[in-house]
């Protein structure tokens, strides 16, 4: 009895084995490589492999279920959005397991916006806004969003949050993948794929009438518009395995849904798929404002019949600081394979604009592979103080500049300058940091501390429990330096229960802070 006990028991762990083997390798749950191996990797040699799926780099976030909700292109920005920053390793502190970005944030503050935090605009609130998880949507109307920095933010928070404040990261490019001839033509298959290795996953909109896990809607009768999130393909899945009716050319798209019902499957390459988007995220520090007069999501249609080739945005400086140092130009673009220069002028004069009547600062001139929203860095900032007025020019050839719904102080070339329709031209700067007082606990047990200048008193206090345990004290001149890293003391140890503080003090007869204190 004893011998037939163990051979069950040997029998049920076999099978729990053989069970756990395969959902392992039906659903790519464990990643084989790290993202940082694919950062490494070669982006045109992995375009040539036969097979790709980002979830073999732990870089795909759990699926979620939209339910009855129409916001399946919120769900898709959020999707393709996380696995951008978990490819791009931006972020140290997520993973796929914990970094989840709001939908519902992103369908909500695409219908119910108010004024930007630098009052350039008035916000956008449709018609739509009182039902906006039903609302109508797309992948580029939330990329025309989040190019704002309303968002997005972290799925603990309310759907209803201020975007701009509770943004998780800011968004430097939404680039926008040409898909009219994906279903026909290999070198634009190849270009997908290409946004895929180098961004994760991008999203896209398809006629989904049915679920197949091999699925191919080129015949479909019906109309049923659906967006998801691609994050591979397998160029090797013979034509006849799709349903409802077998295509000509083998292979498909991996696609990661926002439906539990159907988690993940394949589209075939023959299907027509539109609204191609990937994004690319940095860190909230990285800038501090951004100026721009596109609010509204919706591009205005006569962007597209005049399709402007030249255009500028005038702006007063509006920052927190004297003065401010313009470090990117953002551009929303129609085509791909583009040459694109930006231009940044000082002293403009009021109520028109010509570049003849202004300084000009700087010019980059860039290739852009793809559309939509691409991110220029220029190759040494600009510096504007508070109140001027500046202008961007962009100039961009085998593409056009795209309009928005606003007004603005806008213009467009055409023979010469003329007012226009809000350009989709943004401009990131960073406050000026030498301007400006702060503390910054670093990881190696060390502390930034920036200054304006003269002599100020650095404290720094050990706690454990909320009881003062130690304290340090350091005098610091900075017009010396403007900046200075200080080590803690040595015993000060980081352990559960302790917190740190720092203070910069301008001097000891007049006890007031120069800047706020900082925890750690």
């Amino acid at each position: 009895k004893k011998e037939i006990v163990i051979l069950k028991i040997k029998n049920i762990l076999t099978c729990a084995i053989s069970i756990s083997l395969f959902l392992m390798s039906s659903t790519a749950a464990d990643a084989t490589q790290t993202a940082e191996d694919l950062r490494n990797s070669d982006i045109s040699k992995l375009v040539k492999q036969s097979k790709f799926d980002s979830r073999d780099y732990g870089i795909v976030t759990p699926v979620r279920d939209q339910g009855d909700t129409s916001l399946c292109w919120a769900y898709s920005t959020a999707s393709a959005s996380e696995t951008s920053i978990l490819r791009s390793g931006i972020d140290k502190s997520v993973d796929k397991s914990s970094l989840s970005l709001s939908p519902q944030q992103i369908g909500y503050a695409r219908h119910n916006r108010g004024s930007d935090p630098l009052n350039n605009t008035t916000g956008e609130i449709t018609s739509s806004s009182g039902n906006w998880s039903y609302a109508g949507g797309g992948t580029k109307y939330a990329a025309a969003l989040l190019s704002t920095w309303c968002g997005p933010v972290k799925s603990d928070k309310a759907y209803n949050v201020n975007g701009w404040s509770n943004a998780a990261y800011k968004l430097e490019s939404a680039i926008s993948v040409d898909g009219k001839n994906l279903n026909k033509d290999a070198a634009a298959r190849e270009k997908m794929k290409r946004a895929i290795v180098k961004y994760g996953a991008v999203t896209f909109s398809y006629n989904n009438v049915r679920e197949a896990y091999y699925y191919n809607p080129s015949e479909e009768s019906g109309s049923s518009p659906h967006a998801c999130t691609i994050i591979g393909w397998d160029d090797t899945i013979p034509a006849e395995n799709f349903y409802p009716s077998k295509t000509t050319t083998d292979g498909g798209w991996l696609v990661k849904n926002s439906y539990s019902s159907l988690p993940y499957f394949y589209l075939s390459y023959e299907v027509t798929c539109e609204q191609i988007y990937a994004f690319d995220y940095v860190m909230n520090d990285k800038y501090d404002n951004n100026y721009f007069y596109d609010a509204s999501a919706t591009d205005s249609g006569i962007g597209s019949l005049l399709k402007i080739k030249q255009a500028a945005n005038v702006f007063k400086v509006k920052g927190d600081t004297e003065n401010e140092w313009i470090k990117a130009v953002g551009v929303g673009i129609v085509g791909e394979n583009t040459d694109c220069t930006v231009e940044v002028y000082s002293d403009v004069q009021d109520g028109s604009f010509n570049p003849q009547n202004a300084k000009l600062e700087t010019t980059k001139t860039v290739y852009l592979e793809y559309g939509g929203f691409n991110c220029i860095e220029l190759d040494k900032p600009v510096e504007v103080k508070k109140g001027s007025t500046f202008a961007v020019v962009v100039k961009v050839n085998n593409a056009y500049i795209t309009l928005s719904e606003n007004e603005g102080e806008s213009y467009v070339y055409r023979g010469g300058w003329t007012p226009s329709q809000a350009v989709r031209i943004k401009v990131f700067t960073k406050n000026d940091e030498k301007n400006q007082n702060s503390i910054e606990f670093m990881d190696e047990g060390q502390v930034k501390v920036r200054g304006n200048g003269g002599i100020k008193q650095l404290i720094i206090t050990m706690s454990e429990n909320e009881e003062l345990k130690d304290f340090y004290v350091e005098s610091i001149n900075f017009d010396e330096n403007k900046e200075k890293i200080v080590t803690l003391p040595s015993g000060w140890i980081r352990i559960e229960n302790i917190r740190y503080k720092a203070f910069l003090w301008d001097n000891f007869e007049n006890i007031s802070p120069e800047c706020s204190e900082i925890e750690w």
